[in-house]
């Protein structure tokens, strides 16, 4: 009897679990469907960041343009290019999904949905400012092992903490947003012209 009740004590508390963890992945779930909305009908998205590194990045749907200083990358939806300045060199190539994701971190607003486990981790404060906190791991053997978002009330990622095997943590905090910008068609495209002294390496 006492073994009875025991499995029925840990089967009630493996259920109180689950329940609690499937109410957490639809919280996430719902914080970024809004998330990905909120970006998607902002049209053009300039926004300036620090932490780890510091720059710019421009989005507009899947296309986007980052200066980090050291490195600017150029995604027309199909192409990017990414000239490294100390090596005076540009890289051409149709990078796969992940490798976007370590380019440009906001991809994860197209593809969490499929290849991420996802939780909800409550209220957290970074800076001063509040946001929900989103914890995503990949599924399958990934370069990145686990990224953490801070999302702000009206849906707009604030800080980033990203985690990657054999590299250092990076850390990226929004600082600026301006929505609904009109950026011309050559904004994602890199112009090789600017760029004479630059070596064209091709990877494609």
């Amino acid at each position: 009897m006492k073994k009875y009740c025991l499995a029925l004590y840990f089967l009630s508390l493996w259920l109180g679990y689950t329940e609690t963890f499937a109410q957490q992945n639809a919280k996430a779930r719902e914080i970024l469907d809004k998330t990905a909305a909120t970006i998607k009908s902002s049209g053009g998205i300039r926004a300036t960041f620090d932490g780890t590194q510091e720059g710019t990045i421009l989005l507009e749907n899947e296309k986007f343009y980052l200066n980090n200083g050291a490195v600017e990358t150029w995604f027309d939806g199909k192409t990017q290019w990414s000239y490294v300045k100390a090596n005076e060199e540009v890289n051409i190539s149709h990078p796969t999904p992940e490798e976007l994701q370590d380019t440009n971190p906001y991809f994860l607003v197209y593809f969490y949905k499929r290849g991420y486990d996802y939780s909800y981790g409550g209220i957290k404060k970074i800076n001063g400012k509040s946001g929900y906190e989103i914890l995503l791991t990949p599924q399958a053997p990934s370069n990145i092992t686990a990224i953490t978002l801070l999302i702000a009330d009206d849906y707009l990622p604030f800080h980033l903490r990203i985690e990657a095997k054999n590299q250092p943590i990076q850390i990226i905090h929004i600082r600026s947003y301006r929505l609904h910008q009109n950026f011309n068609k050559d904004t994602f495209k890199c112009d090789l012209k600017k760029y004479p002294q630059a070596e064209t390496i091709d990877l494609r």
